[in-house]
């Protein structure tokens, strides 16, 4: 008969904050609340643009690779948009496939604007809690009198649509078709030539004695600076190639307005060298436990 072991006294350690908070997202997933912010949906695949991808002739097995990639997830998100517009969802829910890039392309516009101007609530009930957050602060640190102001000039080329994935979440009580929850979301390729302009408000004294407000362009080291024509674009515009990503919340089988969640960037090598690495590592422990 062996010994009885003592209690050592000590506490059992409670579950970290980040685990715990997992643990409440998982509870609101299982009973239909989904948050509405959940982050990038796994799987999402940006190809990168011709510069940025492995060159075929100095490393074909990493062009290989990220090739072989995109077309695995591209089948997913395939099978995936189908599942969730005939199979999983009633009454079947329309995809936007067509419309999309058009949605985002105004998104876009509208978020920067008003961004620019300091104030969101135009623009804030199709904003995803952590986007809308993190533009918030940005504008709380600016300093008093000052502003931004934000011109689209032209888009270079015509937005394209750059991954589509629906994320329906499992498990949900009922099991209905009809009381399906989750997200569908949609990375837009916006490419544009764009400027923005620091401003900040002056006061001064008008003919008739009173005091006017006045708003002046000026550069970073507060100095005004000419104002530059109607229609003529600044030099300092830029070239900018964003991945803008709006999404869809899903409720009881009903889709709701497309909103911001934020921007993304392109797929590395790195990165598929570490997902191939993981999922190897998954299987090997899966096939351990068999």
């Amino acid at each position: 008969m062996g010994r009885a072991v003592k209690p050592s006294g000590k506490r059992q350690s409670a579950p970290s904050m980040a685990l715990q908070v997992e643990e409440q997202r998982r509870k609101a997933l299982r009973e239909g609340l989904i948050p509405d912010d959940m982050g990038l949906l796994p799987g999402t695949f940006i190809m990168p643009r011709g510069k940025n991808r492995p060159s075929w002739l100095r490393d074909f097995k990493g062009r290989w690779r990220m090739e072989k990639a995109r077309w695995w997830q591209r089948a997913q998100e395939v099978f995936s948009a189908f599942m969730y517009r005939y199979v999983m969802v009633r009454p079947s829910p329309r995809l936007h496939l067509r419309s999309i890039t058009g949605i985002a392309k105004d998104l876009h516009r509208d978020m920067y604007t008003n961004f620019a101007s300091g104030n969101l609530a135009p623009i804030e009930s199709r904003l995803c809690e952590g986007i809308f957050g993190s533009l918030k602060r940005r504008i709380s640190q600016r300093p008093l009198n000052t502003g931004l102001k934000w011109t689209l000039h032209k888009h270079l080329s015509k937005p394209r649509l750059a991954s589509y994935r629906p994320g329906i979440q499992p498990g949900q009580k009922g099991g209905s078709r009809t009381e399906v929850n989750g997200v569908v979301q949609a990375v837009v390729r916006i490419h544009s030539l764009q400027s923005l302009q620091h401003t900040k408000r002056v006061s001064l004294k008008g003919a008739n004695g009173k005091t006017l407000v006045r708003e002046i362009v000026v550069d970073a080291h507060g100095r005004e600076l000419q104002p530059v024509a109607e229609g003529a674009v600044p030099k300092d515009a830029k070239e900018a190639v964003e991945y803008f990503v709006i999404q869809q919340n899903v409720r009881k089988s009903k889709a709701g307005p497309w909103k911001i969640w934020g921007t993304a960037e392109e797929m590395t090598l790195e990165q598929i060298r570490k997902q191939d690495k993981k999922s190897e590592a998954m299987s090997l422990a899966k096939n351990a436990n068999v």
